[in-house]
């Protein structure tokens, strides 16, 4: 199974043409934006950027597993490359608000 994933991801950027790098930019935009829309939260919530965060940890843990030759600067660029927009989303919408309520 970790053997598949590895190589979905790999045909991902095949068929795109996009960088790995850009990969994980998209990737992590998207799991924000879905998990807000699906789980109906603000972007200022933490659900939304803790789903990005615990998917990204996920993905550089079957990295290393893999054993697609792991290594921990690239595995910390990846994260990242996933997880700042998603943060700095976040900030902004947070910006001006007081303390965190999950309704």
């Amino acid at each position: 199974m970790l053997a598949e994933y590895s190589s979905f991801k790999d045909r991902l950027g095949v068929l795109t043409g996009m960088s790995e790098d850009l990969i994980h930019v998209h990737i992590g935009l998207a799991i924000f934006v879905l998990v807000a829309l699906v789980l109906r939260r603000r972007m200022r919530s933490p659900i939304p950027l803790a789903a990005v965060v615990a998917l990204a940890l996920i993905n550089e843990l079957v990295d290393y597993r893999a054993g697609t030759g792991w290594a921990p600067v690239t595995s910390a660029f990846d994260f990242v490359n996933t997880v700042f927009w998603p943060l700095l989303l976040f900030l902004l919408a947070r910006r001006g608000k007081g303390p965190v309520t999950l309704r």
